[in-house]
């Protein structure tokens, strides 16, 4: 854990886990990508519009009985609404937890730079081979990054778009998500309300 300042406001940032490569400043929005010397502000934008959920940035509990932190979110907005992507500090490692009204899912794996197929072929339903993995595609869609906050393990510009399929592998819940610079894919498994307990 290491103690800086805000580029822009001068308040206190703490980064918490040695993975994180970007942090939001809590009191004025300013983004900072993690470098060896630092910190370097890559913008400000607003924050996160509150909406309810059992999880809050710096809260802690368990999931499938193990320990967790929950160090930082992003938002995507999508036609449907919007959905947010938990960073978390997870039995002694990392994971990603997707929230989507009211629905989670638990990902702990995560391949970058996978070879892909040609998004615009793609279909539901259709088979499609990413990196190692055979992939059943059940929704393909387009989101849009609405920000952060917390500390992160990527960061994406807000604003910028993002398309997203979602799909099973093996009996493992996998969601992929690609811009126009990098794919990444995650594998996990969808939770109930009940796997997961908030201090």
């Amino acid at each position: 854990m290491s103690s800086l300042q805000c580029t822009s406001c001068g308040a206190p940032i703490e980064i918490k886990n040695r993975f994180s490569k970007v942090v939001v400043c809590e009191y004025c929005g300013t983004h900072h990508r993690i470098q060896e010397d630092g910190l370097a502000a890559s913008g400000t934008h607003a924050k996160l519009a509150e909406f309810p959920s059992i999880f809050t940035v710096g809260c802690m509990g368990s999931i499938l009985e193990k320990p967790f932190t929950a160090l930082g979110r992003m938002r995507y907005k999508y036609d449907g609404g919007f959905y947010d992507e938990w960073f978390l500090e997870y039995d002694s490692g990392t994971a990603w937890l997707s929230e989507d009204e009211g629905t989670y899912t638990l990902f702990t794996d995560m391949v970058e730079a996978v070879e892909f197929p040609d998004p615009a072929s793609i279909r539901a339903g259709q088979t499609i081979t990413v990196g190692d993995h055979k992939v059943m595609v059940r929704e393909k869609g387009e989101a849009v990054v609405e920000g952060g906050e917390g500390e992160l393990l990527f960061y994406v510009e807000p604003g910028t778009p993002v398309s997203y399929i979602d799909g099973i592998s093996e009996g493992k819940k996998i969601s992929i998500e690609f811009t126009e610079d990098e794919v990444e894919l995650f594998t996990g498994r969808p939770l109930l309300k009940k796997d997961i307990t908030v201090e």
